[in-house]
């Protein structure tokens, strides 16, 4: 038994991780939100872009969803 609850608490370990947050982009002429594409840097590391044009409207300008507040209200 003690057996069991010692693997059971390894693998609770090894899920418990925190998926990594994908970046979200706001279209700045329709407000609808994309998820950026994954990709890499020179360095190894993931980044994500925007995509290269709104899926809903087809413009090509968009504001990280963390800023978007302040683009908006042009603060």
């Amino acid at each position: 038994m003690a057996e069991n609850l010692m693997q059971l608490r390894s693998q609770a370990r090894i899920m418990s991780h925190t998926p990594e947050e994908v970046a979200r982009y706001v279209c700045d002429n329709c407000q609808l939100i994309h998820a950026g594409a994954p990709s890499r840097t020179p360095a190894g590391k993931r980044r994500f872009e925007p995509p290269a044009e709104c899926g809903g409207c087809g413009a090509d300008e968009f504001v990280g969803i963390e800023n978007w507040i302040h683009h908006r209200a042009d603060e």
